[in-house]
């Protein structure tokens, strides 16, 4: 496969774990999120939740829709928003603009709801994101896509932080200043990259690919974790508002049997084993609102709600569904 990395997005920039994919993990699922967003027709799900290189242009955007976690983008986001703090009104770009950019991802079409929410709450003054050359890029389609989601976090009461972001597409709307340091902290500077760029090509596999796990490993999705932490920082009224638009609830009616089976193929261990005879407990920071526990109950007994903005963060869903 060539490499298109100094260009657009690569393959490289994709982390794939087939293992929690709802179609992987339940075979009569009907979730088919990545298939759909992907404009260039490079996700499979035959045989197994697969990418095809010479498909894919690296654009990210099922990593921004996919429910479990199974899409994931490899890039240190904490760390680019570290580098975007270092200056009062930073730029964003993508591996196309990162020489006019003070961080950079592959390809802003990564930028899912979870992380435009952090950016706006974790930065101060204003954040430039650099579109200006996706107008002639594979991946320009993008665009509309951070316009929906930014319009999105607007809808839901969440724009109010202390960043406003701003959508450049073309240069002159670009005001770029790098970072300012003096010699000695430029020779420290580029002391820590050239070891970290050290550490990080020795450390690379040979084929940075598919990362595979249990079956039965649970795991909270990369953006759920970002979520969550941006809550944990933020004042009860915005908790709320951050409730009603990302999260779900499981409740379970009178035909639930308390199988367990749902716990089992839970991929983030959002809902945990009860007693033999009441349904499991349900965790409301760990659901995604997936909805593969609600597709996998035979008997039908498992709702998933949105907007439960009544719910405490963790609760018994047999108690939840009493209530509601």
């Amino acid at each position: 496969m060539p490499d298109r990395r100094t260009d657009i997005g690569a393959r490289d920039d994709l982390r794939i774990e087939s293992s929690r994919c709802k179609r992987m993990r339940f075979s009569e699922s009907d979730c088919s999120r990545c298939i759909d967003i992907c404009p260039h027709g490079a996700v499979t799900l035959e045989g197994g939740l697969a990418i095809d290189p010479e498909r894919c242009r690296g654009c990210l955007l099922c990593t921004a829709v996919c429910p479990v976690g199974a899409l994931e983008h490899n890039s240190d986001f904490a760390a680019c928003m570290t580098q975007l703090s270092r200056v009062p009104e930073p730029v964003l770009g993508c591996i196309r603009t990162k020489e006019s950019a003070n961080a950079s991802l592959a390809c802003l079409g990564g930028l899912s709801e979870e992380h435009l929410l952090a950016l706006i709450h974790t930065l101060a003054g204003s954040l430039t994101l650099n579109l200006s050359v996706c107008g002639d890029c594979p991946n320009s389609h993008g665009i509309s896509e951070i316009k929906s989601r930014l319009e999105a976090v607007s809808a839901a009461g969440l724009d109010c932080g202390a960043c406003r972001i701003n959508l450049a597409e073309s240069v002159r709307e670009i005001r770029y200043r790098d970072e300012s340091v003096d010699r000695r902290s430029f020779f420290k500077s580029f002391g820590s990259a050239l070891i970290k760029s050290a550490a990080v090509v020795l450390s690379r596999p040979s084929e940075q690919t598919e990362q595979r796990s249990e079956y039965a490993c649970k795991r909270v999705p990369a953006r759920r974790e970002l979520l969550n932490k941006t809550r944990s920082e933020l004042s009860l009224e915005l908790t709320g508002l951050i409730r009603e638009h990302f999260d779900s609830c499981a409740s379970f009616d009178q035909s639930c049997t308390a199988c367990q089976g749902c716990t089992t193929i839970c991929p983030t261990g959002a809902l945990k084993t009860g007693e033999s005879d009441i349904p499991p407990t349900f965790d409301q920071l760990l659901c995604t609102g997936c909805g593969l526990c609600r597709e996998f109950c035979l008997d039908g007994a498992i709702r998933v709600l949105k907007n439960a903005s009544n719910l405490q963060p963790s609760c018994r869903t047999a108690q939840a569904a009493n209530s509601g």
